[in-house]
Parts: C-alpha cells; sequence; structure tokens
C-alpha cells in the first residue's frame, strides 16, 4: 500500500551566498519513518532543515507538506504540521520549565484564553518523557546546556505536529540522555493510535553515526555535490561514508549492530 509523503522536496535546491549547498534534491518522507541527516560539519545539514522548515526561501525548487507548497501555509496550520527543535535554545527572560514547555500548546490556542488544567497536564507528561519532570519548577535560564535542549524536545512534544524537525537533537547530551532522546524520536516515528498506522515522521540532522545506525530508519547523507538517500542500511556504507567525510571507515559487527570507526583521512 503507497502512503502519502508527509514532506516532499521537488527539485529542490538550497544555497547560501554564492555556495550551493545542494541542487534538485527530490526526497519523499512518508509516516513512520525516522530520517536522519549526516554530513561533515559545514556542508548545510542546518540550513537544509531551515528551508524544509519554511524559514527559509529556497534557492530553487519547493517544499511541499502534506502536498501544499509549504509557502502556502499560515503559521499556525504550518506549526500544527512541523515543529522544529533549534540546535540551541536561547532564553531572553526568566520562565519556569513547566511555563516554557506549556508554550508549545499556543497553535492550538485562540484569544487569550486555555484550559491551564490540560495544557500543564500536558507538559508535565512530555517532561516525563524526556527525564526532566523534577525540573518542572526551575528557571529555564539555570539549566544547563543539554538541560535546556531536552526542556526544547518536551515543548515540541505538547506542540504535536506531524512532522517533528530537530537540529542536533544529542548536542550537549551525556550518553544516557542521548540513548533516551533517540529512543523517543524513533517511538514516535514509530508509535501506532487507535489500530491506526503511523501518523508521524521525524527528521533529525544529527553527527553521531553510530547512534544513526542504532535508531534511523534512514538517512540523507549529504555530501560536496552528492546526495545519498534511503534506508540506514543502504546509505550507511564504507564506501559511501568515506566518499562524504573524506575518511575511511573501519565496520566493527557487535551481535546485531555494526559500529562504524573512522580510521584515517584520505588525502
Amino acid at each position: 500500500m503507497n502512503v502519502a509523503p508527509l514532506l516532499s522536496a521537488e527539485q529542490l535546491s538550497v544555497s547560501v551566498g554564492h555556495k550551493t549547498l545542494c541542487s534538485g534534491l527530490d526526497w519523499q518522507v512518508a509516516p513512520g519513518q525516522f530520517w536522519c541527516v549526516l554530513g561533515r560539519n559545514g556542508i548545510g545539514k542546518t540550513t537544509l532543515l531551515h528551508t524544509l522548515a519554511g524559514l527559509r526561501r529556497p534557492a530553487g525548487g519547493r517544499v511541499l507538506i502534506e502536498g501544499r507548497d509549504i509557502q502556502t501555509i499560515s503559521a499556525q496550520q504550518l506549526a500544527r504540521l512541523r515543529g522544529l527543535l533549534a540546535q540551541q535554545q536561547a532564553d531572553a527572560f526568566s520562565s519556569s520549565v513547566l511555563a516554557a514547555v506549556v508554550a508549545g500548546r499556543h497553535p492550538y490556542q485562540f484569544g487569550f484564553g486555555w484550559d491551564m488544567e490540560d495544557d500543564r497536564a500536558l507538559a508535565l507528561q512530555a517532561l516525563e518523557q524526556v527525564r526532566m519532570a523534577a525540573f518542572s519548577a526551575h528557571d529555564v535560564m539555570r539549566l544547563s546546556g543539554g538541560e535546556r535542549q531536552r526542556v526544547g524536545l518536551a515543548t515540541l512534544l505538547v506542540q504535536d505536529p506531524l512532522l517533528f524537525m530537530l537540529d542536533e537533537p544529542t548536542a550537549h547530551q551525556d550518553a544516557a540522555a542521548q540513548i533516551v532522546v533517540m529512543a523517543l524520536l524513533q517511538k514516535i516515528a514509530n508509535e501506532i493510535a487507535d489500530a491506526l498506522p503511523p501518523q508521524k515522521a521525524v527528521i533529525a540532522a544529527c553527527h553521531d553515526i553510530n547512534l544513526v545506525a542504532r535508531y534511523a530508519s534512514h538517512v540523507l547523507l549529504l555530501g560536496d555535490g552528492q546526495v545519498w538517500q534511503g534506508t540506514a542500511g543502504s546509505v550507511l556504507q564504507p564506501e559511501i561514508l568515506q566518499a562524504a567525510f573524506g575518511c575511511s571507515f573501519e565496520v566493527v559487527e557487535n551481535g546485531a549492530r555494526r559500529l562504524f570507526m573512522p580510521v584515517a583521512s584520505v588525502s
């Protein structure tokens, strides 16, 4: 059975200044998929993600969400369809963690009032999912970078879009927190509600190849002038990684898992 994509890139070109980061990209993200975007530092993962989220216009082509051009969708509708977690969270003033997470319900509210009890319950549940419930009364400006990033993820959870977009969601996280975050994103993509097939999808820009190999269903790998896309198993191959990262990789088999170890730069 063919499933309509949540997101489509049609002949998408992304540029910064006079530099073209990708050109003529055709790509589809379907419900139930967890895509990780990989590539060297500075290759354009963040810029691509912001373009896919509708925060910047492409140099060419277009981005569709549920078959609609992203540039034609109202801000409130778009916030229900896709949510973006930036690489860093900037707080201009003090706020409790709980209040910061409740703000994720804004796309569903009208006028000046809403049912705070329901919103608070959803926010507390999201904080539990990211292991931050004990911090609900803390000031967001006093959190560590990793803690603040997980609060940002909780805010995205209560926003509850169909398409989750995240820029380096494991940045600043310790090893245990990285596992919590990636397992949660995998669960979001795979979740089945009321006997329906999966409704959501996840796109995350990442840098840890082994976390991607463990949790992602699909990979979009950016190289200089080249893009590889497909299932994680088909893209995460030593020769492809070498072409994209400029170093050779050794594959270590660890039971059902494969670990990719960079071993030498390629001149």
